[in-house]
């Protein structure tokens, strides 16, 4: 089943609703033509129909699905490595883009959004963190500095 099958269907159809329209408008209509016309318009509507259901049933995706490699990254980052919270925030959503344009399966959808909430629960602890860390630093700092006067 190719792409191009169904492109000549649908060109198929347009072309006997062309034909059916001309027969229609002239003056002295031959029904038997109407008729016949009629019976191609409708094997034409059945065939691009059932083409387009093969179409879509097996359709390719652009990218491979990246949503274990998502979960697991944002799973890692909270229990092991924060610094992966980002990366994992990033695929995410990058992935969720690709999959709201079609351009990878979208089966895998839950499991990116769990990897990209968990990244970015990571990325904020590690951001605390952080922040934590250089307050105590200049906290600790300050007190040295005031404990030598």
């Amino acid at each position: 089943m190719y792409r191009d099958d169904y492109a000549a269907a649908h060109a198929r159809l347009e072309q006997v609703q062309r034909e059916l329209s001309t027969a229609q408008s002239h003056a002295v209509q031959d029904q038997q033509l109407i008729a016949q016309l009629q019976g191609q318009l409708y094997q034409a509507q059945m065939q691009l129909q059932r083409l387009g259901q093969q179409v879509q049933q097996y359709q390719q995706f652009q990218f491979p699905p990246r949503s274990g490699t998502i979960l697991t990254l944002g799973i890692l980052s909270l229990v092991l490595c924060s610094i992966m919270g980002p990366i994992a925030w990033s695929m995410g959503t990058e992935e969720l883009r690709r999959i709201d344009m079609g351009l990878t399966n979208p089966m895998g959808r839950g499991s990116v959004s769990a990897g990209r909430v968990c990244g970015i629960i990571a990325t904020v602890f590690m951001i605390l963190g952080v922040v934590i860390f250089a307050f105590l630093m200049i906290a600790a700092s300050s007190m040295r500095h005031s404990s030598s006067y």
